[in-house]
């Protein structure tokens, strides 16, 4: 993040400026949430025939989960074709294929139709497995993809500068520059009358109308396309999100590789290629943890230690970390947001896969809205089969409650005297305790290190150096700024001025 001292590749391309709102207004759809998924929103609508749009971002468009993708399009999602025809069945797995299958295809249509100069290479996709266990996974994935209709295949060789016991592997996905492509499109926005506002975001909801800090925007359909809904507590989703971060490294001197490449275990290694400044650099992503935790581990370290290891020679030009929003039972939630009032939808819970699930939401919930009819969907936010969410829901909220006592219990372990230029952490002040970090010219910034979002204690994060909640996701800035949602607000300043 450009806040921690870290840059994604994508954030060198020079972003377009919108302005800030203010006051009153109406329009038939307000979009909250000016990422790619809140672009392909209004696209969609546009392409529809809806011309009376507004969008709506707390920060610069694209600034969060688009500008730290690794940028893969594909309908292979690590291995979930077969744990979806085991827990929700055949047909809802068939749909979940066919939506992210023509979600690469409309990007290849857009591209065309808009000109957009993003990048945007056909190449395959891969998911491999190191060992015998995970070689077995990899084949009954191809298996459970093939019986809904994606021509998957199994290999045992690839690029990849180790050996493999196999992979799975789709043909005709892409790759392509996430924030080219999102840079354009906003243009296209804009010169076809859509409002797009940035550093506007909004505090609340209620009957149609979005309230920001200063002003509101009545919407006769409301879409919610913030990753991590900011109205959450309707419905519950604040215990059926969570929200986990990953780490990237873009390398010099390592060779271009032709496909994209996931390893199947969990935090396993990513791969693919990408061009910059007409050199190639090689993307390579591993690691993945809850937000809010694991924060004495050095993830960009051990990252840079193991891509020595594969690639000698090569060099660091990028790192940074992605933050993703993780439903209880895998599937996006995509559509109605019945429990408020009027015509909001919801748009959350991609994983890591938000390149097609951000599309497969501006699809389906445009033609929602142009239509007026709802559609029962496997992504529908309102589905009632639990048997694939209740364990993960007992879990979170087991993990929830254990941070938040503990984190209200924990003893300071320093007092401000003791905190050296550079670090940070809790601190005793006052009788009570601050959130305190010395910069390195010997510099105060003291917060109140409490989420605003629902009162979880925060946790110094070293390695990004800023205060993330373990419960929720959310995450500030040395200043007690907003980085990451759910929070809508800023962290209180604390200590001696």
């Amino acid at each position: 993040m450009e806040e921690s001292g870290s840059r994604s590749l994508w954030q060198t391309e020079k972003a377009p400026e919108f302005p800030k709102f203010s006051g009153r207004c109406a329009a038939h759809v307000v979009i909250v949430g000016g990422g790619l998924c809140g672009l392909l929103c209004a696209y969609e609508l546009l392409r529809g025939g809806e011309g009376d749009i507004v969008v709506l971002e707390a920060r610069r468009i694209c600034g969060g989960t688009t500008a730290h993708t690794t940028g893969k399009i594909t309908a292979l999602h690590g291995l979930c074709y077969r744990h979806l025809i085991s827990g929700a069945g055949e047909e809802a797995a068939r749909e979940y294929a066919e939506a992210n299958r023509g979600a690469i295809e409309r990007y290849r249509e857009i591209v065309e139709r808009e000109g957009i100069n993003c990048d945007f290479t056909p190449c395959s996709a891969y998911v491999y497995a190191l060992d015998d266990a995970g070689a077995e996974r990899v084949r009954e994935e191809a298996a459970a993809a093939r019986r809904l209709s994606l021509d998957a295949k199994v290999v045992r060789d690839c690029e990849l500068p180790f050996p493999i016991r196999a992979a799975v592997t789709l043909e005709d996905q892409a790759r392509f520059h996430p924030l080219k492509f999102c840079y354009r499109l906003a243009a296209v926005l804009r010169r076809a009358g859509v409002k797009i506002y940035e550093n506007s975001g909004a505090v609340d909801l209620e009957d149609g109308t979005v309230y920001l800090r200063d002003g509101s925007v009545h919407g006769r359909s409301v879409v919610l396309c913030t990753r991590y809904p900011y109205a959450n507590f309707r419905g519950l989703y604040f215990a059926r999100i969570v929200q986990r971060r990953s780490y990237v490294a873009a390398l010099t001197g390592a060779p271009a590789l032709d496909g994209m490449y996931l390893d199947c275990a969990e935090g396993g290694g990513s791969f693919r290629s990408a061009a910059w400044e007409g050199k190639n650099l090689l993307l390579f992503g591993r690691f993945d943890h809850k937000s809010g935790h694991e924060a004495e581990v050095r993830h960009y370290e051990l990252l840079e230690q193991e891509a020595k290891r594969l690639y000698p020679s090569c060099g660091v030009a990028f790192r940074w970390s992605a933050q993703d929003c993780e439903t209880a039972d895998g599937l996006p939630y995509i559509g109605r947001y019945r429990q408020m009032r009027g015509n909001v939808y919801l748009a959350t819970g991609f994983r890591k896969w938000g390149m097609t699930g951000s599309m497969v939401a501006a699809r389906r919930i445009s033609r929602m809205i142009l239509s007026k009819k709802e559609e029962a969907s496997v992504f529908s936010p309102g589905r009632s089969d639990f048997s694939m969410q209740a364990a993960a829901v007992a879990r979170e909220a087991g993990d929830t409650a254990a941070n938040f006592l503990q984190g209200y219990f924990a003893v300071p372990p320093r007092s401000l005297s003791e905190l050296e230029n550079g670090q940070g952490g809790l601190a005793e002040y006052g009788g009570g305790k601050i959130g305190a970090y010395r910069d390195e010219d010997g510099g105060l910034h003291g917060v109140n290190p409490v989420c605003p979002h629902m009162g979880c204690p925060l946790r110094w994060n070293p390695e990004e150096r800023t205060w993330d909640c373990p419960c929720h996701g959310s995450r500030f800035d040395l200043a007690g700024k907003v980085m990451e949602g759910p929070a809508c607000r800023g962290l209180d300043r604390r200590g001696p001025a």
